[in-house]
């Protein structure tokens, strides 16, 4: 039981899982659960691992920037899991609207903080400086719509077209198309031609 819940499972998930009830679940979780949330802080002040070595700010600092740089609000929620490995993975959640997003980094524990190695794709889009701007939510619920964000134009986003200006360079050329061949209405004469009578069919 112990060995499932560092393992990553959820009281509710051993319950179902062997019938047993939640109280009784709980008095042999408490330590696991406290492991895993001690081990989650640790992570925080890891250093991120890229393809030229560990970086200087640590992964709590490198996930807040990234995500600000997003525009999305600091929601996230921290836990660490033992992998198959029996290594700890990090696991960081947070949300935009109703779209959940998650990373996972391997987490070493050791001097200076000990090290974060990505393990997905977001965690590493995380660590990439070129592909923050280029991302609003990395998840996304299937039935949710796509929102329109300041930023640049991601694959699979429609950025809204600005109609009103386009309509009206339309409705521009139509109408000065009525003008060549449509009515003309009769031109008014100017205050200098009404003074002088040159219009009226009359010389002086």
């Amino acid at each position: 039981m112990q060995a499932r819940i560092r393992a990553g499972a959820t009281i509710e998930e051993i319950a179902e899982l062997t019938g047993a009830p939640n109280h009784r679940i709980k008095r042999f979780a408490g330590p696991v659960l406290l492991e895993r949330s001690r081990a989650a802080e640790m992570a925080q002040l890891a250093h991120p691992v890229r393809g030229d070595g560990p970086m200087h700010a640590t992964l709590a600092d490198v996930v807040r920037s990234a995500l600000a740089e997003r525009g999305h609000a600091d929601t996230t929620e921290w836990d660490a899991f033992k992998g198959a490995d029996n290594r700890w993975v990090v696991r960081i959640s947070w949300s935009v609207g109703k779209s959940g997003n998650q990373a996972h980094f391997r987490f070493a524990p050791g001097s200076h903080g000990g090290t974060a190695t990505p393990v997905d794709e977001t965690a590493r889009t995380l660590l990439d400086p070129d592909a923050r701007q280029g991302l609003r939510s990395i998840q996304r619920t299937v039935d949710e719509p796509l929102r329109a964000v300041p930023g640049p134009v991601v694959e699979g986003t429609v950025e809204p077209r600005p109609e009103q200006p386009e309509r009206a360079s339309q409705q521009f050329p139509a109408a000065a198309a009525a003008g060549q061949h449509g009515r003309r209405h009769p031109e008014m004469p100017s205050w200098e031609d009404v003074l002088l009578g040159v219009r009226g069919g009359k010389n002086g």
